[in-house]
């Protein structure tokens, strides 16, 4: 079993506290047998870790909040490790808009789960999806709106284009919250004046609310690839042997007849069907790996 956590805090730290953060992280990850990745940058740290023992997950959160201060963790489990080594890396921004002089203060017009459905039950609004759209594809709340950008950095250029008005209830969610600290920030700098987000993100939502209105499944940034409305390792989704991207289209490799999933972008396209970039080349030269 291993106990996951994903978390990010915004604090200004100068440039040599996040080397010896960097520093400080990589050997405690090493000597405890972590797993994950962290980003670090001046503006704080954002990352998913995993244990194999629950004590360890919560010895490693108590060191992130020595250094960082209070922190909040998204937690599951999975049975297989969801990352296959650990991994520390430095970045001007730990989320990346493209501009590193927004630094959010991690409690910017939050709405709990409760409150997030209570809005949406009660008041005209507009729901905005801040993912990647190859993560929207996963799943969505009923309604929101896909601005179906490929980067975060297209976000400000989407919203100048989107046409909401400025006077609308703006609500807005991500994975587990941290773009949308940076999206309320480009919108308010736009004269949104009532922009909200889903407090924790879509994780945190599943975890209070399994049986609430966001339907299908959330991508995470690790070997799950996705998990469901319990927060379980997705069972329908895995990685595009061609593309990478979130895909749930099972096929037979054409070169060695191992069972590969695909998406469904690429299987509308796709010439010879391989689990690999390896395989596909061998079964463009007509070479089979299949047993007799």
């Amino acid at each position: 079993m291993y106990f996951v956590s994903a978390f990010y805090k915004f604090k200004s730290v100068s440039e040599s506290q996040v080397e010896h953060f960097r520093q400080d992280f990589y050997e405690y990850g090493i000597s405890h047998r972590m797993l994950g990745l962290i980003i670090l940058g001046t503006e704080g740290v954002n990352g998913t870790v995993a244990a194999s023992e629950e004590a360890g997950l919560s010895s490693f959160k108590a060191h992130v909040q020595s250094l960082y201060g209070d922190v909040t963790f998204k937690d599951s489990q999975c049975e297989q490790k969801p990352f296959k080594r650990w991994s520390i890396k430095t970045r001007p921004e730990i989320v990346s808009l493209g501009d590193p002089s927004v630094i959010p203060d991690g409690k910017h017009n939050h709405l709990s789960p409760d409150e997030w459905d209570e809005t949406l039950a009660s008041e005209d609004v507009v729901v905005i999806d801040t993912r990647n759209s190859y993560e929207t594809l996963l799943g969505q709340f009923e309604g929101a709106i896909d601005p179906e950008i490929e980067k975060f950095s297209e976000f400000p250029e989407w919203v100048d284009q989107s046409g909401i008005e400025k006077d609308k209830t703006v609500l807005m969610y991500c994975t587990g919250g941290i773009r949308c600290e940076k999206a309320i920030y480009t919108m308010q700098q736009r004269g949104y004046e009532k922009v909200f987000q889903l407090d924790g993100g879509i994780l945190n939502y599943l975890k209070e609310k399994p049986d609430g209105r966001y339907q299908g499944e959330c991508f995470v940034f690790d070997d799950r690839v996705a998990v469901d409305s319990d927060l379980k390792p997705s069972s329908q989704f895995k990685l595009c042997a061609k593309c990478g991207v979130p895909g749930d289209v099972r096929i037979n490799c054409h070169c060695c007849d191992v069972e590969a999933v695909i998406c469904r972008e690429c299987d509308d396209v796709i010439e010879y069907p391989a689990c690999s970039k390896d395989c596909e080349e061998l079964v463009r030269r007509g070479v089979s790996r299949k047993q007799s």
